[in-house]
């Protein structure tokens, strides 16, 4: 008979180093166009700067934002974290069927709005403080804890802000997280992926009404 190998589990902190190292480590996916490769750009008063009007949607391939020129409808960039004012929020009900009817998702629900902002993540977004692993908020140093962040820092931890979504399952259009009321337009969101560094939502609005 063979050796019996029994194998030792591994610790909470052997876990937390491990997953750490990944993170640390974490390459973006192939034929990921960072805003730094991102272009051709416009030239204001002698800075370059992003398309004035884009659409942004889940990249479910690359794991990311995808930024598109809503003018010239070509790609721009990839992203971890995009800000739009004068937002609207699109469902192409065709695209919607499709999905329910095949079971297989596709783009077809998006965001367009003036760009404001395009970020990227931190490559720590993990740290070790007493055997514990936490989110680093790199962009924020202001608070006294490693998973503190501040309303400056990362505005969409702010009271002004209400989380959005949308299932093509279940909703016709993008809709509040809580009220499940529709979504069809905001003077200000924040659309981000899971990589990004912040409270855990992908959509963030200001409500006017």
């Amino acid at each position: 008979m063979g050796e019996v190998i029994w194998r030792k589990a591994l610790t909470c902190k052997q876990q937390s180093a491990i997953i750490y190292k990944v993170m640390r480590e974490r390459e973006e996916p192939k034929g990921f166009i960072s805003w730094a490769d991102a272009g051709p750009r416009k030239v204001v008063d002698g800075c370059e700067v992003a398309p004035d009007r884009v659409k942004v949607y889940f990249n479910l391939q690359k794991d990311c934002l995808s930024v598109i020129d809503a003018e010239t409808g070509l790609l721009y960039c990839h992203a971890h974290r995009v800000e739009l004012r004068n937002a609207k929020f699109r469902v192409q009900p065709a695209g919607r069927e499709r999905v329910i009817r095949e079971k297989r998702k596709n783009v077809h629900a998006y965001i367009i709005g003036d760009c404001h902002d395009v970020g990227e993540v931190s490559k720590e977004r993990f740290r070790e403080v007493d055997n514990e692993l936490y989110e680093k908020y790199s962009i924020c140093d202001c608070g006294d804890k490693p998973y503190d962040y501040c309303e400056e820092c990362v505005p969409e931890s702010g009271d002004e802000f209400r989380t959005g979504y949308y299932s093509p399952y279940k909703h016709k259009t993008f809709v509040d997280e809580i009220e499940r009321t529709p979504l069809h337009k905001s003077s200000r969101v924040i659309v981000r992926d899971k990589t990004a560094i912040g409270p855990h939502y992908n959509i963030f609005y200001t409500n006017e009404n």
